[in-house]
């Protein structure tokens, strides 16, 4: 009978000759966080939440707005360069220049500042904690397929024992040295580890296909999906020694879903002091530059003309009394002279004083103070989870080791034990079916060991996760 590690050596084709793409875990944990498309959405948050801070940051400087305008007018109008009246068509232009400085606003552009450091920082720690959940999932989906392809390759050990047992048996019953019970005790035998076998390959199917889809592989990659199996058989698993106090304390100081949850709390005070500065008086500086054109803004030209003369009065006698008339031509004043003309600048400072507003300034107080006890609420559940987890994965990896430690010795004694059974059957000794349970027992154990390593790796795993340690195997 193979040892243990002989079947491990077995585990693998090798994937070269199968001229597809091999994975490491890796390679897997990289292809499933660029494909995560929560992941994508996370890292826009990030991003949304980087030009929110600068967006405060230049919120300290003053605005400087343009605006500029082109019109045409018909019918009675007052003309607001000339102050006369206008009843045909008249072009008018307009340009503007404006800005707007806060000067006083009870320091809230300030603590918005703050808060939106303190977003930014946590839309990163958001986008670290969704990677280690995905690392979490992919770790696992890894494991349970590599696990499976260990059972299968000692599940086909076993049958391909069988079958050779059977072949023997067979000569026996041929030469009448053997009853043909046996024979047939050993082909049923052969049959049910080729149908375990099968169902691990099926499992191992379903495994892979679990990774993939983590992966978001098409289909036709997710069908050729092979993994790489890291020397990981003759591993030296050894009893945890580190306590859960240790532990959490490690996670909760790298951990960054409950970064996250710290700096939600800090933006969150932020809050409450940016809901205050609505009671505070406001002060702002505001300076505009105007100009216009218009075709109704006219200028003399040339020399008057005397153009006949006008009836101006009449004397005491009733003659009447004229004056010479005279004309002028006139043009539309150019646009330069008309923008330089018509210049205006302006300057003031506004003080807002708030009074009564509804109570709407208390009210956001107290609502950013319930969000302020929310996100404190929040961090003590996401300390709560983590402390479980934390637990959980101890646990798990404590009862993996004993596990290991307990199948690792009914391995050995199974195999010894089918070793001397074969060896009886062959001397006649020993009946098929006590040979078959010898086999079953082998098989059990073997099972029990990988199943037992792998939950060892996985709690180790998760653990290495939450502490914020590299995920290597």
């Amino acid at each position: 009978m193979r040892s243990f590690q002989t079947l491990l050596s077995l585990l693998v084709i090798p994937l070269g000759a199968l001229g597809q793409q091999a994975w490491t875990l890796e390679q897997c944990l990289a292809k499933a966080q660029e494909q995560n498309l929560d992941v994508r959405n996370a890292a826009l948050d990030a991003d949304l939440a980087d030009k929110a801070h600068d967006q405060a940051y230049w919120s300290f400087l003053p605005s400087l707005n343009g605006a500029a305008t082109h019109g045409y007018n018909w019918g009675k109008t007052i003309d607001q360069y000339t102050n006369t009246f206008a009843t045909d068509r008249v072009r008018t232009n307009n340009l503007y220049l404006n800005s707007d400085l806060t000067l006083f606003q009870g320091g809230r552009k300030h603590q918005e500042l703050k808060q939106a450091a303190l977003n930014q920082q946590a839309a990163g720690k958001t986008l670290e904690a969704l990677r280690n959940d995905i690392s979490t999932a992919v770790v696992r989906a890894y494991l349970d397929l590599l696990g499976l392809q260990e059972q299968v390759a000692a599940a086909e050990v076993q049958a391909s024992a069988t079958k050779e047992q059977a072949g023997r048996t067979q000569a026996l019953v041929d030469a009448g040295r053997a009853p043909r019970a046996d024979l047939l005790d050993m082909q049923a035998q052969q049959a049910q580890e080729e149908y375990n076998a099968e169902a691990l390959r099926i499992q191992v199917e379903q495994a892979r296909l679990t990774l993939a889809q983590l992966m978001f592989l098409p289909p036709d990659e997710a069908a050729a999906l092979r993994i790489i199996a890291p020397p990981i058989g003759p591993m030296a698993i050894a009893e945890p020694e580190a306590t859960e106090a240790e532990v959490l304390a490690n996670v909760l100081s790298a951990n960054p879903a409950y970064a996250a949850a710290e700096l939600d709390v800090r933006s969150a005070e932020r809050g409450i002091a940016i809901s205050r500065t609505n009671a505070f008086p406001s002060l702002s500086l505001n300076a505009s530059l105007g100009t216009g054109y218009s075709g109704r803004n006219l200028e003399a030209v040339g020399t008057p003309q005397q153009d006949g003369s006008i009836l101006i009065g009449t004397t005491e006698g009733g003659v009447p009394v004229y004056a010479p008339n005279f004309t002028q031509g006139t043009r539309v004043k150019s646009l330069s002279q008309q923008l330089d003309d018509n210049l205006n600048e302006s300057i003031g400072i506004t003080l807002s004083i708030p009074i009564f507003n509804n109570m709407a300034n208390r009210l956001a107080t107290d609502r950013a103070r319930v969000q302020h006890e929310q996100a404190k609420n929040n961090l003590g559940k996401r300390r709560n989870s983590l402390q479980v987890d934390v637990q959980n994965a101890l646990t798990a990896q404590r009862g993996a080791y004993r596990q290991y430690i307990s199948a690792k010795l009914a391995m050995d004694a199974a195999e010894e034990s089918l070793r001397m059974a074969e060896e009886r059957y062959a001397h006649q000794a020993l009946t098929a079916v006590e040979l078959n349970v010898a086999k079953a027992r082998v098989q059990q154990s073997t099972s029990q060991l990988i199943n037992a390593k792998y939950s060892y790796l996985m709690a180790q795993k998760a653990l290495d996760i939450l502490q914020g340690l590299p995920v290597t195997l």
